[in-house]
């Protein structure tokens, strides 16, 4: 066999797998949380860092003009990036998103 063969082989055997599902990759869930930011350590003073952030359930009926609630879920903290020009207070509620394997947000 040629090289280009065994290259176009690989190819269609990529697709295959994508296509059917059998890549090998488990789903990891949403690509989005909403969080608020909080204080690890020291909260930081300057955008453009990682902030600690608790990932929040949204809590309230679920009718037209309800009032909702953010419930942030105890013991859970994770680090995003916060991508604005300017700094959060702590307890700001940020939408993230998953960028890269990193939590992003951005807050202006």
């Amino acid at each position: 066999m040629n090289d280009l063969r065994i290259l176009r082989d690989r190819q269609e055997n990529g697709r295959r797998m994508l296509d059917s599902g059998e890549g090998g990759v488990e789903a990891r869930g949403s690509s989005a949380m909403l969080a608020q930011t909080t204080t690890a350590r020291a909260y930081p003073t300057t955008a453009g860092v990682f902030y600690a952030v608790v990932p929040c359930d949204i809590d309230g009926p679920e009718t037209e003009g309800a009032a909702v609630s953010f419930v942030p879920r105890a013991g859970s903290v994770a680090y995003a990036l916060n991508l604005g020009t300017q700094v959060p207070p702590s307890g700001t509620t940020v939408v993230c998103h998953g960028v890269g394997g990193r939590w992003c947000f951005r807050y202006d």
